[in-house]
């Protein structure tokens, strides 16, 4: 990222990265691979509530690198600083983490469940609302 010399100069990054971002998550709302993401991380939390409401769904190996972003994502410097942020959680071994945390308070796994599948599915709806709004006619 450049160092801005003025106030001008700053304002004109700023206005770049907030254009990079608007644009970023505009590419991303109401995409098919976000409405999979989402109803996948439904059935996962909604699973696990229903049939073992004591455990937390193990999500590994997940990333959105592999799962392929739009060509036309790009978050600017919040991108990095998210790349980064990753990586330190990778270094730290927060699943490993979460797990334990999990195994010592059980009586809140099946809320964070609940949580989860229920947070998805608004998600999952809301995506689902931009994305037939944008598609008004669709084929097929």
């Amino acid at each position: 990222m450049r160092q801005p010399q003025s106030l001008d100069e700053a304002k004109a990054v700023f206005r770049e990265e907030k254009a990079k971002i608007a644009s970023s998550l505009s590419a991303i709302a109401g995409s098919r691979w976000l409405t999979a993401i989402l109803a996948t991380l439904v059935i996962a939390f909604g699973v696990n509530l229903i049939y073992s409401p004591t455990q937390l769904p193990s999500f590994g190996g997940f990333s959105l690198a592999a799962v392929g972003l739009p060509e036309s994502v790009d978050f600017g410097v919040v991108g990095e600083q998210a790349r980064e942020a990753r990586q330190a959680a990778e270094r730290e071994a927060l699943g490993e983490r979460g797990q334990s945390w999990a195994d010592a308070n059980p009586d809140y796994v099946p809320l964070i469940n609940a949580a989860g599948a229920g947070g998805g599915l608004v998600l999952l709806l809301i995506n689902m609302t931009i994305m037939t709004r944008r598609r008004r006619h669709t084929r097929g």
